[in-house]
């Protein structure tokens, strides 16, 4: 029996869109098993994901995004892929196929999301601008969606990752994935998700996810080398490439089809 691909959904206070995220995932061919990480939540996020046919870790404190993750790659350390899908995609993550059919393919490791813009629904892209550079300047790779949370990663690839914590999460993966060897591509897919617009509570989120970015980068050469798994296990070797691929350049983000 072969490993399983499985979509790790991390979730906080998302009793009214998690069920419909899980119904969608459920439904993919490649997908395997849904995985919800209840991040502390005080409301029915794991009732309504459990109702919705998922699995669930329930963590008793919240650990933030990059917490829950790191908490779902260890319950499940055997997987051959992984799916991260925000828990507030609702019927959009049916979209997720498209992310796996790079790997699926061989043809790439790790395969980042880029959405639709938001319009005047986000923020005035700030933050976004910030990793685009941060991430350059770490790793050379030229990123479209430095934030994207939506994301199909190789198993062994993930497991040999130190991720970074809270929202530094993304970021932090893909600097320590290309600089690792890994081919990282970006698809454009058209999920949706909660916008926090340009509201006072936009505002403030936005503050932290740009306080998170701006650790992981600083950070970002003490995490290589401390991923969740077993390092003597899971390194990222460059023979684990199929016959035929090599690595594109980290210069640029390349782009599937």
């Amino acid at each position: 029996m072969s490993a399983p691909t499985v979509a790790l959904v991390p979730a906080f206070r998302a009793e009214q869109t998690v069920a419909a995220t899980v119904h969608a995932l459920g439904r993919l061919t490649l997908v395997d098993e849904v995985l919800v990480i209840d991040d502390g939540s005080d409301d029915d996020t794991t009732a309504q994901a459990r109702a919705a046919g998922a699995h669930c870790l329930a963590l008793s404190v919240n650990r933030g995004k990059g917490g829950a993750v790191t908490a779902g790659v260890a319950a499940r350390p055997a997987a051959s892929t992984y799916l991260l899908i925000d828990a507030d995609t609702g019927g959009t993550a049916a979209t997720a196929e498209l992310l796996l059919e790079p790997l699926a393919a061989s043809h790439a490791d790790l395969v980042i999301a880029v959405l639709p813009s938001a319009g005047a629904r986000g923020g005035f892209g700030v933050v976004s601008r910030l990793a685009a550079w941060g991430v350059n300047a770490r790793c050379g790779f030229v990123a479209q969606a430095p934030l994207s949370g939506q994301r199909a990663v190789r198993g062994p690839l993930l497991r040999s990752l130190g991720l970074a914590p809270r929202f530094g999460l993304e970021v932090g993966m893909t600097i320590d994935a290309v600089r690792a060897g890994a081919r990282v591509v970006e698809v454009s897919a058209p999920f949706d998700h909660h916008h926090r617009g340009r509201d006072l509570e936009g505002f403030r989120h936005r503050a932290r996810q740009g306080t998170d970015v701006v650790a992981a980068l600083l950070s970002s050469r003490d995490r290589r080398g401390a991923g969740a798994g077993n390092p003597s296990q899971d390194r990222w070797p460059q023979d684990r490439w199929p016959p035929g691929h090599a690595c594109r350049s980290p210069c640029r983000g390349d782009r599937w089809r």
